[in-house]
């Protein structure tokens, strides 16, 4: 808006798009970054372009720059050890500031019911791969402890509740780990009612993301583990998963990936010795069986 809110749509052109993106990347914005710029500027132009709407001549976005984007690597993820090290250190307050104690007892019983809950987030987000805004909107109906299986239908984001991000609703098997945690929680004395939030603040509201994450933070600092992303215990999930041979289709399913290539990029976990094995027993010649042992 600020480089271009002030120019009639239909003179905008190419060059100027150009220089918005240009002014973005000197910022120090990835390539992935300034293409969403170029992404959200073009899907405006194409709703102006539609005949229903404003009928623009065109779309000025379309001769611009895409900037070229580095192949993504190999996931980084973490090992189920490690997953229970930040859990134990949320659990045990060691990601808090020792400066600020709690004042009354009332205070510490709520601290503490607060580092029970992150601990056991982490270990829902790492055992069942939902992503933060859909762990934020879990609530208790969601939750088939005699099916095993969690419903993901919907995600928080700026405390507001919508879609998943691909829009579908899934059926995630709920791990014996996950499952664990859950069943903690669910023992507490408030906030278990079906449609109450499984992860919720005291007054049994959404949770801040960002907040979260900057606890988050602080307990991998505490729990001496490598400072992977919170997303990246999604990528644990899906890593781990994979790297117990449990097979591509299966791990898209669970976390709702709407292309089969993104859920690709997990099978780099699988042990490169399993796979050696398997592509000798592929270029191992059959024995023939002779007539004698057939007839036998």
């Amino acid at each position: 808006m600020a480089a271009l809110g002030d120019r009639p749509a239909s003179k905008i052109t190419t060059r100027e798009v150009n220089d918005v993106l240009a002014r973005v990347s000197e910022t120090g914005a990835s390539a992935s970054t300034v293409n969403k710029y170029r992404a959200v500027i073009s899907a405006v132009f194409n709703h102006g372009c539609k005949p229903s709407t404003f009928s623009l001549p065109g779309n000025p976005v379309i001769g611009s720059d895409k900037r070229r984007e580095p192949s993504p690597g190999a996931l980084v993820f973490y090992s189920p050890s490690e997953i229970e090290a930040i859990a134990r250190a949320f659990a045990e307050g060691r990601h808090r500031d020792p400066r600020f104690p709690a004042v009354s007892d009332d205070g510490r019983s709520a601290r503490q019911a607060d580092d029970r809950q992150d601990a056991e987030l982490v270990r829902v987000a790492a055992y069942a791969g939902l992503r933060r805004g859909e762990l934020l909107a879990l609530r208790w109906r969601d939750v088939d402890f005699a099916g095993s299986a969690l419903t993901v239908a919907r995600a928080m984001s700026a405390g507001v509740e919508s879609s998943t991000k691909s829009g579908h609703v899934r059926r995630v098997p709920l791990a014996d780990q996950a499952a664990a945690a859950l069943d903690r929680l669910s023992r507490r004395e408030h906030f278990t009612a079906p449609g109450e939030l499984v992860f919720c603040n005291v007054l049994g509201r959404p949770l801040d993301g960002s907040a979260l994450r900057r606890r988050y933070r602080r307990a991998q600092e505490a729990a001496e583990v490598r400072p992977l992303r919170f997303h990246d215990l999604r990528h644990t999930f899906g890593s781990l998963l994979a790297a117990r041979g449990v097979d591509v289709v299966t791990i898209q399913k669970a976390m709702g990936h709407s292309a089969l290539r993104t859920t690709s990029r997990y099978l780099h976990a699988r042990p490169a010795s399993e796979q050696a094995q398997a592509f000798t027993a592929a270029f191992t010649p059959v024995v023939q069986a002779s007539p004698e042992e057939v007839a036998a």
